[in-house]
């Protein structure tokens, strides 16, 4: 909270390149602001640091409440930047509980030394102590610290989205403290899932889709709601690659003396037949251009397919499954997280108009094996809901201190 009251949050969102700025005076909800500012640079270089520094003196020269004073900040980094995990350490004593972490935490992470920690006890009996951590890069915080600093603003929290969303539950739903749950914040176009345990953010997913798919007229090809570009163009070059490497390897000294005559031989071959094999050796060199193929959507077998729905309800609904599908292996795949303590509800937070999917999500309880509720916020403001994340960020000292640095 700054001196005079204002207090700011600052999301770094590199995937749309943009900042988020979201502001109050004090605890009044109706003085919140929202505000986005484009950028250039993708990574977190001296470009970037330029671009962020300008924002900020932008932004505190359009707000009078900074004018002349000093003002503290939270800075919501992009969950990839900070690493969470856990280690369960054999419960000797503490000062061999303290050694061991730090073996297992050294064999982990070889560049330890360039990272900053934060670390707690979130479970302990007789037989061991399950440790939480997580890392951040002690440059990038420094950096972060000194931009703030150059603009007359003082970062006093540094944390993630993720933590971000946990924290805005925790203050918006007091009923939740103590308790273990994933929280869903479903937005237009992408969703964060968080699992919380007795008030701390231990794991988070994002995933590149949101409430967009539940309008659409007819069930979504899942395979379509994931942009693989990358990982497919480093297939295909990989396999150029390979078969490259394969054709040259494969030749032996007979054929690469073969090779260097066709290549011309100097002055003997300097005639029409030289230069013909010069440039067909040329053209050998050239390396094909192709480009990846027209996406299409997966069809999946007869035996695998569910009835298509015939309403608009019901379409939303299987669509609705995708996000329950992913909520699910969530859980059942970070045996890490389940094993400190297992979620008992799924609050999701989304427009109101979808509320009824949870309803029927429930129907099917007894083979998902747990609850979906909404996360109740259905009396805050549109401005609150839509950036669970930013108002979980005017409150970040009060909670997760594990995710604060």
């Amino acid at each position: 909270m700054a001196n005079n009251g204002f207090s700011t949050v600052i999301s770094v969102i590199p995937k749309d390149n943009t900042f988020c700025f979201y502001s109050a005076v004090g605890r009044d909800e109706n003085s919140l602001k929202y505000q986005v500012k484009n950028y250039k640079s993708r990574f977190f270089d001296e470009e970037f640091f330029e671009e962020f520094v300008k924002c900020l003196r932008e932004y505190a020269t359009a707000n009078p409440s900074y004018a002349g004073k000093s003002a503290f900040v939270t800075v919501l980094l992009p969950n990839s930047l900070i690493s969470t995990t856990s280690f369960n350490i054999p419960g000797i004593n503490k000062k061999n509980t303290a050694n061991l972490f730090n073996v297992a935490i050294e064999g982990t992470y070889a560049n330890l030394k360039e990272l900053k920690m934060n670390q707690l006890v979130v479970k302990q009996n007789k037989q061991y102590s399950t440790i939480a951590v997580s890392l951040i890069r002690q440059k990038l915080v420094q950096d972060i610290y000194t931009a703030c600093s150059s603009c007359n603003m003082f970062a006093n929290v540094l944390s993630t989205k993720a933590a971000g969303t946990a924290n805005a539950a925790l203050a918006l739903n007091p009923r939740l403290k103590g308790n273990t749950f994933l929280v869903v914040d479903i937005k237009e176009f992408s969703t964060q899932i968080c699992f919380v345990s007795k008030g701390l953010m231990l794991g988070s997913v994002d995933m590149p889709f949101g409430w967009d798919i539940l309008t659409k007229q007819k069930p979504v090809a899942e395979n379509m709601l994931f942009e693989n570009d990358v990982a497919e163009l480093a297939v295909i070059n990989a396999k150029e690659k390979a078969k490259a490497k394969q054709l040259t390897m494969m030749s032996g000294s007979d054929d690469a003396a073969r090779q260097a005559a066709e290549e011309g031989l100097g002055s003997e071959n300097e005639g029409e037949e030289g230069a013909f094999n010069t440039a067909n050796s040329a053209e050998r060199q050239i390396l094909t251009i192709k480009t990846l193929p027209k996406k299409t959507p997966r069809t999946l077998p007869k035996w695998m397919q569910r009835p298509i729905p015939e309403t608009q309800e019901g379409v939303a609904y299987e669509n609705f499954r995708i996000f329950m599908k992913y909520i699910l292996e969530f859980i059942r795949c970070n045996s890490r997280l389940t094993a400190i303590a297992q979620p008992e509800c799924v609050y999701v937070n989304m427009p109101q108009e979808f509320k009824y999917l949870l309803d029927q999500a429930n129907e099917e309880e007894a083979e998902n094996k747990i609850k979906f509720a909404s996360l109740g916020l259905e009396k805050e403001k549109p401005i609150i809901r839509e950036h669970l994340e930013l108002y979980g960020g005017l409150v970040a000292s009060q909670f997760g201190s594990i995710n604060n640095f």
